[in-house]
This record gives structure tokens, C-alpha cells and sequence, in this order.
């Protein structure tokens, strides 16, 4: 048997290029592009660029790779601070890229752990702890401050047939069975460098497997019908963000709306987006209480965003209420970073105030997080649970053991990120939402995209972006339980365990690339 060359270390000198190109090509997987079968291509590169190296290189591969996701995948951030928090150029384009760069820092643990703890390249290593180590550190990045839960793999694969893992493990269960796939694939291209057509084929058939399994998976549904069919209008106002938050602008936004609305009093459910309204409740009581009356007097559940001032502060919550003859209210609870507050306000200030440009205007709105636990939202009995905006990304929040839960509900105001990525990518992870709970979602932005997303996770009827639009359809509320409302995180913890248990027993089995390079 001969030692490694050079020439057998992956892509040598230009591995660094390859790993930030591996990352960009993953972005692509994802909404708007949505050419998931990248997502395998991507990962399998990453794993390969893992081989053959120490920890440290790993660590410093994956932190790169995370750049290339994370640098083309959530760029839009730049469009919050700079185009409407008014920030100057540079310290916009530095916030943006300390923001990347702090992201990067999970895939790069991944890679250290994989090779600092399995060592060997074996079949277990590639199958099993390679497929554990990202997913694990894809969790940590939910939990890690706010949470930022953005590009989860396992969103890549809303229209693949993986996509049936997502009522039984969530999106965290369809990364694993992703990266397995692109463990196997790698896998496969060694054995295939071995001549060893007998793995060849029997890793192939193993992807095969988890595909199929997916695609027989996702015939099995959980929910079932909970009466009839209602008829519902999601109204896009389409303000332009840079004069929603005006006090002379007010009457205006209120006027579009109401005048949007008038024509659609014959729904049993009427949305307006986040903040809609785009003052204080306290401020337009008085609107509000006429809008209440004529949605009691048309039978009408009308549910807008308005945010709620904090008892005696500046600040305000986020809000969600619910007008006609079962009145409500929701508080939001999960904040976008840079969107509804500044991450380590009083270190930047402090930054700000060496640069002499304290006197920058960062006009995001000083939103509060709520702790209050709410309660579904009751329209003509129809229980919806509602979230607002950011908050969809996160399926721990979003599930609900509560098998009468009807329908999802999320309002946004995605105009924050200009008419970048971030709409389709925040449209695909209700998307997901949707398929995990088996329940139909209404998505409801304030100029795009809109949407009613049926109970299996796809769209079934979307309004044209950027434009003042009401989308109206009929949407079948459901009932029931998945077994990912079951049993939540726990199934896909045990099944990570498991994977790692597996892998750790064999971890000094014989290497796959030592199977090529005795051949060779």
C-alpha cells in the first residue's frame, strides 16, 4: 500500500476557493432557485473537503463554507441596515460581514468536531456522525442569542422526496436524511475510485431507499378535514417602507387598507399584514373601534398587526389582534435582529462614538419581546394559531400539541429587505411549517410574497409581489395530530443519538479511502 500524495488530498491549493463556491452553491438550493438536488452537491464537497485533514483545517474549511452560504444566502441584511436603518456604507457592509462571519462559526464547529472525534474516514463517519455534527450545530444556531434559523438545510427540500421525513422529524429531521444522502454520495465516489462496484451499488441503492421511503412517507397524511371550506382575503397594502413608519403617512396607509377591504366583506377572514396599522394601538383607538364594528356587523373575523405600547416606555410589542365578535391579541415573542432591534446596541453605540458617527439615525423600530403565553386566535370557531413574521422560522415555537388547532397564521412586513431573496427563502420556511403540522397556513405580507399554503405545504394561490393586491381563496381548516406534535425535538434527538452511538463504536473501522488508495 503506498501513502497519500498531494495529489490525493481534495482540491489541494484551491481548497479554500472551493469550500466559500461549495457554500454560494448550497444558497441555491433554497427559494427563490429552489434546485434542490445542490443541496447534496454542496454538502458532499464539504464533506470532502473535510478528508485528509486536521482539525484546525476542518474548522477553518467549514468557517469558509459558511461564508459562501451565508455571504450570497443572507446578504439582504445589508438592505435593512444600510437602505432603511440609514447606516453609512462601510459600517452597514462591517456589521453585515461581522454578522456572516459570527454565522459561519457553526458550520466551522462541525467540521472540528467531526475530525477532532472521528478521525477515521470511515462509512459511519460519512453516513452517520458527519450528518449529526451539522444538524446539531444547525439546532445551536436557533438557540444561540434570539436564534437565527435561516437557511436550515432541511428548507432545500420542501419539493423533494425528502420531504416526507418533515411530519415525523421536522426540517431538522430532513437534514439528516439530506446529509446521509450526501455522505453515501461520497461514499459512493470512493468505492467507484476502488473498483469496488459491489459498494458502488449498494451505496447507490441506499440513497434510492431514503428517497423512496420520503416519497412513500409523504402520501400518509395525519390531519383530517375539520368542517367546511372558508372563504378568507389576505390583504397586501404594499407601503413603501421608507414612509410606513411616517406620522404624516398614517391616514394614508389606513385609507389603503380600508379602501383595499371594502370589496371583500363577504370573507369570513380578513388579514391585513404586520403593523398595518402603523401606530400605536392607543393611538388609533378610534379607527380601530369603527373597524370593529362594521366586522361585527358583516359577521367578519378581520385580524391586523399593530404594535401595543409598553406600559409606561418608549418601546412597544409587535402585535396581532383580532376584531369582530371573538376579540384577541398576540404579542410576539421572537425579534429579527437588525430588522425590529440591534444586536449589542450598547457595544455599538460605544463603537459608534470612536467613529464619531454617533449621530446615526437607525430608525428600526425599538420593538420589546413578550414572555405572555398566548392563546389561539377563534374565528367563526375556527382556532388559528398566529405568529408574526421571524417567528415562523422556528419549528420549536411554531408546533402545538393541540390537535384542534384549525389553521396557521403569519403576518409580516418583509419590505424591511427590499425585493431581495429573503422573501421567497421566509415564504419556504412557512412552507414548511405548514407540512410539519399538516395544517394550511395564510402568509400575509405587506408587499409580497402573500400567500395561502395548503395543509401539505405548498402553495396553493399567491399574490403578485410589490403591488397593492388582495389575495382571496378557500382554504380547508384541518384537524388532528402529526407524530412530529407528538413527540417534537425528542424523535429527532434520539435519532441523532443513535446515528452518533453508531458511529462512535465504529469509529476506528477500516477507512473507506484507505479501500482506494490499496488499489491504486
Amino acid at each position: 500500500m503506498r501513502k497519500n500524495t498531494t495529489a490525493d488530498i481534495p482540491f489541494g491549493r484551491y481548497s479554500f476557493l472551493v469550500a466559500i463556491l461549495a457554500g454560494a452553491l448550497l444558497t441555491l438550493s433554497f427559494a427563490p432557485f429552489k434546485i434542490f438536488p445542490l443541496a447534496f452537491v454542496s454538502t458532499t464537497l464539504l464533506l470532502l473537503l473535510w478528508q485528509e485533514t486536521s482539525a484546525k483545517t476542518a474548522f477553518f474549511r467549514g468557517w469558509l463554507f459558511g461564508v459562501g452560504l451565508f455571504g450570497t444566502g443572507v446578504s439582504w441584511i445589508f438592505v435593512s441596515i444600510y437602505t432603511y436603518g440609514h447606516a453609512p456604507f462601510i459600517f452597514a457592509l462591517f456589521l453585515t460581514c461581522l454578522f456572516v462571519a459570527i454565522l459561519s462559526i457553526f458550520p466551522a464547529l462541525s467540521g472540528y468536531c467531526l475530525n477532532r472525534f472521528f478521525r477515521t474516514p470511515n462509512f459511519t463517519k460519512f453516513v452517520y456522525a458527519f450528518p449529526v455534527m451539522i444538524v446539531f450545530f444547525e439546532w445551536m444556531r436557533s438557540l444561540f442569542f434570539s436564534g437565527f434559523p435561516w437557511l436550515t438545510i432541511g428548507y432545500s427540500q420542501i419539493d423533494s422526496p425528502l420531504r416526507g421525513y418533515a411530519p415525523f422529524f421536522s426540517v431538522y429531521g430532513v437534514s439528516l436524511f439530506t446529509l446521509c444522502c450526501s455522505g453515501l454520495l461520497l461514499a459512493t465516489y470512493y468505492a467507484y475510485r476502488a473498483q469496488d462496484r459491489k459498494k458502488v451499488y449498494s451505496y447507490l441503492f441506499s440513497i434510492v431507499t431514503i428517497l423512496v421511503v420520503g416519497q412513500v412517507l409523504a402520501m400518509i397524511h395525519w390531519t383530517q378535514p375539520a368542517g367546511p371550506p372558508v372563504k378568507v382575503s389576505l390583504v397586501q397594502g404594499n407601503i413603501p417602507q421608507d414612509i410606513k413608519w411616517s406620522q404624516d403617512q398614517v391616514q394614508n396607509s389606513l385609507n389603503t387598507y380600508t379602501d383595499l377591504t371594502q370589496p371583500h366583506w363577504d370573507s369570513k377572514i380578513i388579514v391585513w399584514p404586520e403593523s398595518a396599522i402603523p401606530t400605536s394601538l392607543e393611538n388609533a383607538e378610534e379607527f380601530v373601534n369603527a373597524l370593529n364594528a362594521e366586522a361585527i356587523e358583516k359577521k367578519v373575523t378581520l385580524i391586523t398587526g399593530v404594535p401595543i405600547r409598553v406600559d409606561n416606555t418608549d418601546s412597544y410589542y409587535n402585535a396581532i389582534i383580532s376584531l369582530g365578535a371573538e376579540k384577541s391579541f398576540y404579542l410576539k415573542h421572537k425579534l429579527v435582529p437588525f430588522g425590529e432591534y440591534i444586536p449589542f446596541r450598547n457595544w455599538l453605540n460605544k463603537f459608534l462614538d470612536i467613529l464619531h458617527i454617533s449621530d446615526m439615525s437607525m430608525t428600526m423600530s425599538d420593538f420589546k419581546p413578550s414572555n405572555m403565553k398566548n392563546k389561539p386566535m377563534l374565528a367563526d370557531k375556527i382556532k388559528i394559531s398566529a405568529f408574526i413574521c421571524y417567528e415562523i422560522a422556528f419549528p420549536e415555537m411554531v408546533i402545538t400539541h393541540d390537535s384542534t388547532i384549525n389553521m396557521l397564521l403569519t403576518v409580516t412586513n418583509d419590505a424591511w429587505f427590499g425585493h431581495s431573496i429573503a422573501q421567497a427563502q421566509h415564504l419556504e420556511m412557512a412552507q414548511m411549517r405548514a407540512l410539519e403540522l399538516e395544517r394550511p397556513l395564510l402568509f400575509v405580507s405587506n408587499d409580497g410574497l402573500t400567500a395561502v399554503i395548503n395543509a401539505f405545504g405548498k402553495i396553493q394561490s399567491i399574490a403578485p409581489p410589490h403591488i397593492a393586491y388582495v389575495l382571496t381563496d378557500t382554504v380547508q381548516p384541518m384537524k388532528g395530530t402529526t407524530s412530529w406534535q407528538r413527540r417534537s425535538m425528542d424523535a429527532v434527538l434520539v435519532m441523532m443519538v443513535s446515528f452518533l452511538f453508531l458511529s462512535w463504536r465504529r469509529r476506528n473501522s477500516d477507512p473507506i479511502i484507505h479501500t482506494f488508495t490499496r488499489k491504486s
